[in-house]
């Protein structure tokens, strides 16, 4: 008998988290997994901690995943490092500003 946690293939599409407080997430294959924490510490993804891995792919970058930490969003799923990513913002391109000695 062994310890490791199992691991669900739940692919990709639609998920919802159901029970109040969260308990369990609800894959759109019906695979359902008990939520063990969450963190819900930003207004627009919640964080959270499954008693067992998942394979999915990441609905931001499409990579394929196995983590027993996912996020939802929208009712998607992201990888922990495209969760982490999204307050990244890319800096703009400086703009150049004309040298007013040369403007002359």
């Amino acid at each position: 008998m062994s310890i490791a946690p199992q691991t669900s293939s739940v692919g990709t599409g639609s998920t919802h988290v159901v029970g109040e407080p969260a308990h369990a997430i609800v894959f759109a294959d019906g695979t359902t997994v008990e939520i063990l924490s969450s963190y819900p510490v930003r207004p627009d993804a919640d964080l959270h901690s499954l008693a067992r891995t998942v394979e999915f792919a990441c609905a931001h970058c499409r990579e394929h995943c196995e983590a027993t930490l996912v996020a939802v969003r929208d009712d998607c799923l992201l990888c922990p490092g495209c969760y982490a990513a999204l307050d990244v913002v890319q800096a703009a391109p400086a703009t150049e500003i004309p040298d007013a000695r040369s403007a002359a």
